[in-house]
């Protein structure tokens, strides 16, 4: 993906620039009007789709006649689902698995964009190329989303009628809900914007899962052994995206044999089929059958439900941190590379742990999340019985 957005997003955005910029000289000009649809693009991260739940109900809200549409990848589509504020019919997907599928869903999409006269699109994503040419070919009267003024790099053209500076240091959801702030005007070319953003104005998404589904999932981890009452703790050590930012493996070996020293405790790892290796790694190395492997065995919905029953989730800084924002379990997410000032999830029961070395974080929007450090020093000081301690403090169990 990255190597497709570089090498032709590069050549097309300047194409699509020159284009554009011929047509702003010319004398017509669109007469302004409420849209009657507003789309969100947001391909990749399922964290960030979390996080821009607070603008698409700002946008819902200033617009209540507005019909609104969200763009994904297809792995991502059930979580917008899950967040229940766009009607199925209106979610658009794009798949990613191969260069075909890829090409034919984009072709298919910006027909659909056309044929539905998106009147207003979010290009949510900070400084993707594919997606500005995406907004560029929906023939929105306006287009929002960040643009890099003075910064170096990234270029993406000049495609979006409304420009939004992006600011690297407020916390993405109220980086997302900036974009709101211009949504009114007739067109943005500088980065001032009106008022700040509070802490109150962010939304945290609830979701419910049904009493069916509950028992469901219950039931399904008394066929493994659970017993009822038992203590869950969901973990995932993950799928090597990006390796720099997981915690090491030994490490949560470490932490999950201490967690299992309580006969009333289990260890779950959970995620998708990325992780398989490494969670059948971590369930050898522990060797405790109260230690289980669900890697690529369950649904977005039976994830969402095992949020609601565990006691925990232990995890690196991923999508799976921000989806359990959904649900009333305690997070305790590891920071390294990455800043949680950034993408720390949303609402209540979360801790993090962060060591704060000078060198992070290293990974950003400007680097596309690459990196030269191939030793995380700033997670390998972050240490098992750390993390126990404070899993401890917050749940103060008895140990049986």
């Amino acid at each position: 993906m990255r190597l497709i957005d570089y090498w032709l997003g590069i050549p097309l955005c300047l194409l699509l620039d020159g284009i554009n910029r011929v047509i702003r000289m010319m004398p017509f000009r669109q007469k302004e009007k409420i849209p009657a649809k507003a789309l969100f693009i947001k391909l990749s991260e399922m964290g960030a789709i979390i996080l821009s739940y607070s603008l698409i109900k700002e946008v819902k809200k200033e617009y209540p006649e507005s019909e609104v549409f969200f763009l994904t990848f297809s792995k991502n589509r059930p979580l917008v689902e899950a967040l229940d504020i766009i009607k199925p019919q209106n979610i658009l997907t794009i798949t990613e698995d191969s260069l075909w599928g890829f090409i034919r869903d984009a072709c298919r999409v910006i027909w659909r964009m056309r044929k539905e006269k998106i009147g207003m699109v979010f290009d949510l994503e900070l400084f993707s190329r594919f997606t500005a040419i995406l907004t560029y070919l929906s023939g929105a009267a306006k287009r929002i989303g960040f643009y890099r003024y003075h910064f170096e790099g990234l270029y993406r053209g000049n495609l979006l009628t409304h420009n939004v500076q992006y600011n690297p240091l407020i916390h993405t959801s109220k980086l997302l809900l900036s974009l709101a702030q211009v949504m009114k005007l007739p067109a943005k070319s500088t980065p001032e914007l009106e008022k700040r953003i509070e802490d109150a104005d962010i939304l945290t998404p609830e979701f419910i899962p049904p009493e069916e589904e509950l028992q469901h999932i219950r039931q399904r981890l008394g066929s493994l052994g659970v017993s009822e009452g038992a203590r869950l703790f969901l973990t995932n050590p993950g799928d090597g995206v990006i390796p720099s930012r997981e915690w090491p493996l030994d490490n949560f070996v470490a932490l999950s044999k201490m967690l299992l020293e309580d006969d009333n405790n289990y260890v779950i790892i959970v995620g998708t089929g990325g992780v398989m290796k490494k969670a059948q790694a971590l369930c050898q190395l522990v060797g405790n059958k109260r230690c289980l492997d669900l890697t690529n065995q369950t649904s977005l919905a039976e994830v969402l439900s095992l949020f609601h029953i565990a006691e925990a989730l232990i995890v690196n800084d991923c999508g799976l941190a921000h989806i359990a924002s959904l649900a009333p379990v305690k997070k305790f997410v590891i920071f390294g590379p990455e800043s949680p000032q950034l993408y720390a999830p949303l609402g209540e029961n979360v801790w993090i742990l962060y060591s704060k070395f000078p060198c992070s974080p290293c990974l950003s929007t400007f680097n596309q999340r690459k990196s030269a450090c191939r030793d995380s020093r700033c997670l390998q000081a972050i240490s098992p019985d750390e993390v126990y301690h404070l899993i401890k403090e917050h749940l103060k169990w008895e140990k049986r």
